[in-house]
């Protein structure tokens, strides 16, 4: 044995380095022990594993076994299995022939791609369907709101005579006045000053019979035309227009010859001519608040003024007629 190194430094000296060196010794046994718990829990944990894996596997294999005694159980219990299905697959082949052919898979693509085009199709015409109801039912109501003050008033719906009394004035703008109040399917939108202008003429009495006349039978064919709609009938010939309207109805009140449903080129076409006829709707019927109106209604003769009403029809539609002008023949091709 080798003698133990002494310090070159003395006792004390000597003393500190076997302290320093037995707690490096402390130390190195302390980790020691720890690396030696850690590698033991690793292997437990590893072992655990394993041990899981390794039952497992005798599960598994002893659910095979069973299936293998299963089988060979089945196998002796028939040992003519082999040849009965032998004997059964000539019909079973025949059976097979028999069932019908699918079809290719682009003849398959083609014919679903057919139905729903069909289906689209009737889902679009059972929205239509279903809006014209409830344009309709709409329209029904309309004509019935729209119709019940006359009726309230003692004004037998389509009597255009009658209804002409109620519009008697003692002036034109009078007249237009009172078919603000008793003509419910009427909008006028007419400047009444242009209607003032004709009052000193010496026609102005006839003028007003026959406005007042004019304006219950348009009156008149807007109610007959609602009704029809709201019952779900169609307009037919006789409601086709207001000209149509007049040459069927009984009433003299308004000559079918004094309808006009058009205008000449320089009417319709001419920036004078189409500004002038250019006149205010609501804007619910147009949303720009104006409609060329081309219709229009000879209240007087040829002769200067010769007044003339325009107006839109938009029975159609809303079930209205609106009455944006009257007063003195509008500028046209023969005017100077």
């Amino acid at each position: 044995m080798s003698p133990i190194a002494r310090s070159p430094f003395g006792p004390a000296a000597q003393q500190h380095c076997n302290i320093k060196a037995h707690a490096e010794l402390l130390l190195l046994d302390e980790n020691a022990r720890k690396l030696s718990k850690t590698l033991v829990e690793e292997y437990k944990k590893e072992s655990a594993k394993y041990q899981q894996l390794a039952e497992v596997e005798r599960d598994a294999r002893r659910e095979a076994e069973a299936r293998v005694r299963s089988y060979a159980k089945l196998i002796s219990q028939h040992g003519d299995l082999e040849s009965k299905l032998e004997s059964m697959i000539p019909d079973l082949v025949q059976e097979v022939q028999k069932l019908p052919k699918e079809p290719a898979v682009a003849e398959l693509e083609a014919r679903f791609e057919a139905a729903e085009r069909e289906r689209g199709s009737l889902a679009e015409l059972l929205r239509a369907a279903e809006e014209e109801r409830d344009a309709a039912l709409r329209a029904r109501d309309a004509a019935i709101a729209r119709l019940q003050p006359r009726q309230d008033d003692g004004i037998v719906v389509g009597d255009a005579e009658a209804l002409q009394v109620r519009l008697d004035a003692p002036t034109l703008r009078g007249v237009l006045e009172q078919a603000k109040l008793y003509c419910s399917l009427l909008v006028i939108t007419a400047d009444p000053d242009e209607a003032e202008r004709l009052e000193h003429h010496q026609k102005a009495s006839l003028w007003r019979e026959r406005l007042a006349g004019t304006l219950a039978m348009i009156q008149t064919y807007a109610e007959n035309k609602n009704l029809n709609r709201a019952h779900g009938r169609g307009a037919g010939p006789d409601l086709a227009n207001l000209k149509a309207y007049c040459g069927s109805s009984s009433s003299a009140l308004l000559s079918p010859a004094k309808v006009i449903l058009s205008e000449g080129k320089f009417a319709s076409s001419s920036p004078r001519g189409k500004a002038d006829r250019t006149l205010p709707v609501p804007k619910d019927i147009d949303p720009s608040g104006y409609a060329v109106m081309l219709q229009h209604i000879r209240i007087g003769d040829g002769a200067p003024p010769a007044p003339r009403l325009h107006y839109f029809d938009d029975t159609d539609q809303s079930g209205l007629i609106i009455v944006g002008f009257f007063g003195e023949h509008l500028h046209n091709a023969s005017t100077n």
